[in-house]
């Protein structure tokens, strides 16, 4: 399922470099393939680039992985790393993978921020100037640049719910988002990506029909989100209302003419229903959207069946 706020890599990737796909990053990294995606939506790993539903990494994004094995391996939670991850990219922009530069260390239970020479206090944004180091200046002999932020606040707020509950999402706990969501809710009872991600718990929680309720109510809150019309689609689809699911699809792709897995699960949709003139079409426009990958290679797979048909 589509999240809220699914982020888009901030650099794009020289013609030359070497870009690794989600199972090359959990080959090398040890992360699984399912965290690595729930990071891209959370937006604690974005991809260096999208194909459709095919992320792709480049070499600093396989350090900031590893990186962030270390961090939860020390103990530190996901929501403490994308906190921290938060606070540099909103001191230094210029830095396009800040996750692969943290290390969390603590000095008697302080928590500072290193960057290049500086430590500094992450909530006031102010230089540190006696703190005794102690074994931490060492380790940052060791290790480079070293960051350990405490979380910030979360504004009371709905987006500041919505953010809790991703964060929730990202660590796997689907009743705290799910509770995070219905708090936003209750504050904006209309917010199209509380109700979205509400769906989202749901579905992945196994509970289809609260899930379209819940997609629906996105789509009436926001009938020009392009995602709710798609995740409404595709659990239609799996309840098996086939005709339903096709006119969510169509309502996604008038949205987003661009939106290559609408395209790629609407062929399915027309592969199941015999329609395979239709699907034909979806297949066509998936490939140029996305020519690499098994997805593609599916796609391929399907059209050329229908040639040989032919």
């Amino acid at each position: 399922m589509n999240d809220l706020r699914e982020p888009r890599a901030d650099v794009a990737p020289a013609a030359t470099e070497t870009l690794y796909t989600v199972h090359d990053v959990a080959r090398l990294t040890g992360v699984r393939a399912d965290q690595l995606r729930r990071w891209a939506k959370s937006g604690l790993l974005p991809p260096r680039r999208r194909d459709g539903s095919n992320l792709w990494y480049g070499f600093p994004d396989l350090i900031a992985a590893r990186t962030a094995v270390d961090l939860i391996d020390r103990g530190v939670t996901t929501r403490q790393v994308r906190e921290a991850v938060e606070v540099v990219r909103a001191w230094r922009p210029d830095l396009s993978q800040p996750l692969a530069s943290l290390r969390v260390y603590s000095d008697h239970g302080r928590l500072v921020v290193r960057l290049d020479d500086a430590l500094v206090e992450p909530r006031s944004g102010q230089a540190v100037l006696a703190l005794p180091l102690g074994e931490l200046a060492e380790a940052a002999q060791r290790v480079g640049e070293v960051v350990t932020v405490e979380p910030a606040a979360r504004p009371p707020d709905a987006e500041g719910w919505v953010a809790r509950g991703l964060d929730a999402e990202a660590e796997e706990d689907l009743d705290e988002a799910a509770a995070c969501y219905a708090r936003a809710l209750a504050l904006e009872p209309t917010h199209p990506g509380a109700l979205l991600n509400l769906g989202n718990v749901a579905y992945q929680s196994g509970q289809l029909r609260e899930a379209c309720e819940h997609y629906r109510a996105a789509t009436q809150a926001d009938p020009d989100y392009a995602e709710g019309w798609y995740n409404l689609a595709n659990v239609l689809d799996d309840l098996g209302h086939l005709d339903a699911a096709a006119r969510c699809y169509d309502a996604a792709l008038d949205l987003a003419p661009e939106f290559a897995d609408a395209h790629f699960n609407l062929a399915l949709l027309w592969e199941k229903s015999g329609a395979r003139e239709r699907a034909r079409t979806h297949w066509a426009r998936f490939l140029e959207l996305v020519s690499e990958g098994d997805s593609a290679d599916l796609a391929r797979s399907f059209l050329a069946a229908r040639e040989d048909e032919g």
